[in-house]
């Protein structure tokens, strides 16, 4: 997600009543906070849309080439191959967002009211973005159950079992072995390298992996996996991501709030976390190398803040009210979906 201190030029007018010094100021201590809470857009193709180009963002997917398993015949030439692209558009969206000030709150306030406000607006423009990106990425086709073959049958965790802890001993790997292997027929690439233990005690080697997105209610469960890593167990302390919480057959598992569940989608029970009887399901979005994309509109900064001070005007005579508001542009949109993989499965009820 190229969130930076953008290209535009900045001006008093397109800040609101901030000054250009202001304004940056501000954005500057935006852009670091909203950048921490993106999770998906981490993974994901950056592209910057050029301003007066319009909003539709075109990404070219090039096909591989067939393999070749015929000799060429003397003096005969073979038919040429020819180059095949898929071309996937989606169109920029302007998301904002904005808070009412006084001019008595301005005034009498002993706290730093704008420099609250936007911090929060900060926060508010990230978890908006990543939740945008995770309600694309989960509508990928490809996925799996922890159990039975529809959501609404789900009542078991991702390592097969009842919920109820504690749980019994023998959680399975199936619902991840069937995951990698569909993406490695896929010829889906890893997004991770792979980690060698070095010579300290308790350190593991971590294979070449994929990536995991899913809810932290997942982490107990994921932790009871056979062959499960916890991050603090890795050679390499310097390669965990933010919010990782460990690897397990060739993914390494992040966790966000904004991986929401499906609200009692899944069957009758009580042995899981439950809305009114019925299971929550929990996706775990699983990213395979180009798997998706993720655009801004260049010149426009990545998150902009605006602020308008109370001052009198129509409507407002006695200049009480002002504002304090965010926006930005952004898209993103699916662009392998052979590289996507979705598991549902059920969160233990503690």
């Amino acid at each position: 997600m190229p969130i930076n201190a953008g290209t535009g030029t900045l001006t008093g007018s397109s800040y609101g009543d901030l000054s250009a010094h202001d304004a940056y100021t501000i954005q500057k201590a935006m852009l670091p906070i909203a950048k921490r809470l993106l999770t998906f857009g981490r993974f994901a193709q950056k592209e910057t849309k050029s301003q007066g180009e319009g909003l539709e963002i075109r990404h070219r997917r090039y096909e591989r080439f067939p393999i070749v398993d015929t000799p060429v015949a003397e003096g005969i030439t073979p038919e040429f191959d020819v180059l095949q692209q898929t071309t996937i558009k989606h169109t920029l969206e302007q998301f904002g967002s904005f808070v009412n000030t006084t001019d008595v709150q301005m005034a009498a306030a002993s706290d730093p009211v704008v420099q609250i406000i936007t911090e929060r607006q900060a926060q508010q423009c990230g978890e908006t973005l990543d939740f945008i990106s995770y309600k694309t990425f989960r509508a990928g086709t490809q996925r799996g159950f922890s159990n039975g073959s529809a959501r609404n049958t789900l009542n078991t965790t991702i390592g097969g079992e009842n919920g109820t802890l504690p749980a019994t001993v023998g959680s399975t790997t199936s619902t991840l072995d069937a995951a990698i292997r569909t993406l490695e027929r896929n010829d889906a690439m890893k997004m991770m390298n792979q980690l060698n233990a070095d010579d300290g005690v308790g350190t593991s080697a971590i294979r070449a992996s994929y990536v995991a997105i899913c809810h932290p209610d997942l982490r107990v469960d994921l932790e009871r996996i056979p062959g499960f890593v916890s991050v603090e167990n890795y050679a390499d302390q310097g390669d965990v991501m933010d919010g990782e919480m460990g690897s397990a057959r060739g993914i390494r598992f992040i966790g966000t709030t904004q991986a929401q569940s499906f609200k009692g989608a899944g069957a009758s029970t009580t042995n899981v976390v439950n809305t009114g009887g019925a299971a929550d399901v929990y996706p775990v979005i699983i990213m395979a190398e180009d798997f998706g994309g993720c655009a801004t509109l260049g010149g426009k900064d990545s998150i902009k803040s605006k602020v308008v001070a109370p001052k009198p005007g129509p409507g407002d005579p006695l200049g009480q009210r002002g504002t304090v508001a965010w926006e930005t542009f952004y898209s993103c949109v699916i662009l392998q979906d052979l590289y996507l993989y979705r598991i549902e499965c059920c969160a233990s009820a503690i």
